[in-house]
């Protein structure tokens, strides 16, 4: 028998220095009296010690292992007796035998577990020797005796696995109460919204705090989804419930969009929410309902719509140029992102306390506010637009600044109204003003959101506005320009009238004339630059050669600047081709060409003026002023390049494109 096992088992049964108890102490009673001796033990032996559960005649609760003589019954079957301890070899030099307490006969019988293993004895000691040992009798009650105590001892550790399984049931439940706890709040505090819905009909088993505030205060435990919520019944929720609980498949949706009417008598609350349907299932996987968890995305959908408007607002202004087409944009820009019934832009009289209402945008049963309208016909809050505060009335007939002429604005759709106003070097300048047909709450956001597009709008009107000053003003510069001009002209003529060389005379009031067309070239674009083509066109018009003049380039716009000195350069060149060149003679014809080349440190313009069908050409031995006009080039820095062959005139002249197009 391995003594590691028996150890272990011993430890097993828990029983090693625990308190007296009555079953085994009225077996060690019981044993005396039958086996008629003064001492009997339930010893239990360690791995150095034997130690007593119950003893009676014996005062000492263990003893060292090496006066144990109940060691030496672990490995026998059946009892160990032995008559006289002073005669057997096992046992005459034990102290308990040699001296007090004078032990001279031992029976014992071993403590067998389930499993063979001997954890002890019990037995019976006398101090006088008994040759004749036990009778038949008494040995049969020791192994009964023996049979009890491992009985107890089974009962006892049964009790303390029982107890040991209690409290591990205890804690279970503990931790299962804990864990729904942990659940519940989690359910409670999840910031998605859930419900658990059971059987075909979709009735509301639990519902979290999140879902009441998503489809309001109803009344939702123990009622069926569509009794529930009848709303969303009639935009096709339940039909997506069906669809789940039927097919047994999750359905997933995002950006749903969800109105919201409690009450029929409160507004309709536009909402968007992502969402799955988790169907659930038995033991025996069958559908019994369906669990619903989602997020309302409203805030995101709506921040995504505001920012793709004003992304689209941005991309109209660039183009719009008139004020009205800017603040029809910019209306309709917020009705797309925020909605309401009527939406727009006034201009402000602050001595009139008017405000003047160009074009709005209204929605389709909406009311028009376009004209005229005194602030104080809506109310007393134009006090706070002149401070330049934003006012923002939920409910007309609620606020004390609109309560007085709430039918008055009833009449206009506006049960709820959002003023924005726009100040001007401190002073209210313009009202942008967002009408709702019901009482409505507009967020930070949304408010935020119509501060951007009052501020972008704003400033596009204020640039329309300069532009069209600056084209009056434009026009009106270039009218008393080109009378400045022709009066210049008309002295040159008067005054040079007795000068024999008239040919001077005609080149001088020709190249003014020249400076004036390239003046009017230079209008359509309000002196900001001119296309290269009009340029040429208008300068070689003078010369009314219909059909003799061929243009080819790239669509192209060149500068102020630019402009003046290209006009001067093609009036001398196209002077000298009537003079001396191709347009001498009724066959030629001139071919003006420009391209832009990549160089190496910046692109260059290259323009080229060819003659052809003329008579041979040769090259001036002077240079007057036209030949230096010439060789000046397209912005006065030269450049050009010369050659006079016998089938006309080259001219190539090239300068940075970066020089030609400034301003």
């Amino acid at each position: 028998m391995n003594e590691t096992d028996c150890l272990a088992a011993l430890h097993a049964y828990g029983i090693l220095d625990t308190a007296p108890e009555v079953g085994f102490d009225d077996i060690v009673r019981l044993a005396t009296r039958l086996c008629n001796t003064p001492v009997a033990l339930v010893s239990l032996v360690d791995a150095d010690r034997q130690w007593f559960k119950a003893r009676i005649g014996f005062e000492p609760c263990e003893t060292p292992l090496g006066q144990s003589v109940c060691k030496h019954a672990i490995g026998h079957k059946d009892l160990l007796i032995i008559p006289d301890l002073t005669m057997d070899a096992r046992t005459r030099s034990n102290p308990l035998v040699l001296g007090e307490p004078n032990l001279r006969f031992y029976a014992g019988a071993p403590l067998v577990t389930p499993e063979g293993l001997t954890l002890g004895t019990i037995c019976v000691i006398d101090h006088v020797a008994r040759p004749e040992g036990l009778t038949d009798a008494q040995a049969d009650d020791l192994r009964a005796l023996a049979r009890q105590v491992m009985n107890l001892l089974e009962m006892r550790r049964l009790i303390a696995s029982r107890d040991d399984l209690l409290r591990q049931a205890e804690q279970h439940r503990q931790m299962a109460e804990h864990e729904h706890l942990e659940l519940s709040a989690m359910f409670d505090q999840a910031p998605s919204f859930m419900a658990q819905l059971r059987g075909p009909d979709h009735v509301f088993d639990l519902v979290n705090p999140a879902y009441f505030r998503l489809v309001g205060a109803r009344e939702l435990i123990g009622k069926a989804f569509a009794e529930a919520l009848p709303d969303a019944a009639k935009q096709g929720y339940v039909d997506l419930l069906d669809e789940a609980y039927r097919s047994g498949k999750p359905f997933t949706q995002r950006g749903a969009r969800y109105a919201i009417q409690s009450d029929p008598h409160t507004p309709t609350d536009e909402r968007y929410v992502d969402f799955v349907c988790q169907p659930t299932r038995d033991e025996n996987g069958a559908v019994t309902g369906i669990f619903v968890e989602g997020s309302d995305v409203t805030e995101h959908i709506r921040q995504t719509k505001r920012i793709a408007a004003l992304g689209d607002l941005s991309e109209q202004l660039r183009d719009l140029t008139d004020a009205d087409d800017i603040a029809r944009a910019a209306a309709e820009c917020m009705a797309q992102a925020i909605g309401g019934s009527c939406i727009g832009f006034g201009r402000v009289d602050l001595e009139t306390e008017t405000i003047n209402v160009s074009v709005d945008w209204c929605e389709a049963d909406g009311v028009s506010v376009v004209g005229s309208h005194h602030f104080r016909s809506f109310g007393s809050y134009v006090e706070d637009l002149k401070r330049g505060e934003t006012v923002v009335i939920p409910d007309v007939e609620a606020d004390p600044r609109t309560a007085s002429q709430a039918d008055g604005l009833k009449k206009v759709h506006s049960s709820a109204l959002l003023n924005l106003p726009i100040m001007v070097r401190g002073a209210l300048d313009t009202v942008i003003f967002v009408l709702n047909a019901q009482v409505r709450q507009w967020t930070p956001e949304e408010i935020d959101f119509v501060r951007q597009v009052g501020d972008r709008t704003h400033g596009a009107i204020a640039r329309a506005r300069a532009e069209q000053e600056q084209h009056i003003l434009n026009e009106e510069l270039s009218h008393r320009m080109k009378n400045t001009l022709a009066i210049v002209q008309a002295i040159a003529t008067q005054t040079l009238r007795e000068v024999s060389e008239r040919g001077a005379v005609t080149a001088l009031t020709q190249r003014i004339g020249a400076l004036s067309r390239a003046n009017d070239a230079l209008l359509k674009t309000r002196w900001a630059s001119a296309a290269l083509n009009d340029v040429a066109t208008a300068t070689l018009a003078a010369f009314d050669q219909a059909g003799r003049f061929h243009l080819s380039g790239p669509p192209l716009q060149i500068g102020p600047r630019a402009t003046l000195s290209l006009s001067l350069l093609l009036h001398e060149l196209a002077t000298n081709a009537v003079k001396y060149g191709a347009l001498s003679v009724p066959d030629g014809r001139v071919t003006i060409s420009w391209s832009v080349e990549k160089g190496v440190e910046e692109d260059m313009l290259r323009v080229n003026w060819a003659e052809a069908g003329g008579p041979p050409v040769l090259q001036p031995s002077g240079k007057g002023f036209g030949s230096r006009l010439i060789s000046m080039g397209l912005i006065g820095t030269g450049g050009v390049e010369l050659c006079y062959k016998h089938s006309g005139l080259i001219a190539s002249m090239e300068a940075p494109l970066t020089q030609m197009q400034q301003p």
